[in-house]
């Protein structure tokens, strides 16, 4: 995957969580499935996760250093979930924009020639290519089971 596809998914994804502005509240705050998360919780975890690249990934990958492992997925996600059942809508999608602009921003620095490049989390060796095309796959993820309910709740 190349630095464009990534950063083409990327400003998507701005675009794409932007839109969400226009779904009801009871679609916004509703469960997607039985036992699973609601909207706002689902935008409200990425913003972590980006953070996270953001300040202990992308400014690290250089430094000929394993990087550390991930802080634990389950309790991050468990966070992320409780603070948007508490805030507003626009809190939740300001905090998901600001981040990751702030995170495209970083990745349109990186010279091209970087993002084929070794280098290792913990005993895993990746490139940036690699790395990025795990994390489109998560966001795909998530977006396709929104699109699902929103478009099963519109016919």
């Amino acid at each position: 995957m190349n630095k464009d596809t990534v950063i083409k998914h990327y400003e998507h994804t701005l675009e794409w969580v932007q839109s969400l502005t226009k779904v009801t509240e009871e679609e916004w705050r509703s469960a997607i499935a039985e036992g699973k998360w609601s909207m706002a919780e689902i935008i409200a975890h990425f913003v972590p996760l980006d953070e996270f690249i953001l300040h202990d990934r992308l400014k690290e990958f250089w430094n000929e250093q394993a990087l550390p492992q991930a802080p634990d997925a389950h309790e991050m996600n468990q966070q992320s979930a409780e603070r948007a059942r508490k805030e507003e809508r626009s809190e939740t999608i300001g905090r998901f924009i600001a981040v990751r602009t702030e995170l495209l921003q970083e990745m349109k620095k990186i010279e091209p020639s970087r993002w084929n490049a070794s280098f290792l989390i913990g005993q895993t060796e990746l490139t940036l290519s690699s790395y990025f095309e795990g994390l489109i796959k998560h966001d795909l993820h998530h977006m396709e089971q929104i699109k699902k309910v929103l478009s099963t709740e519109r016919r």
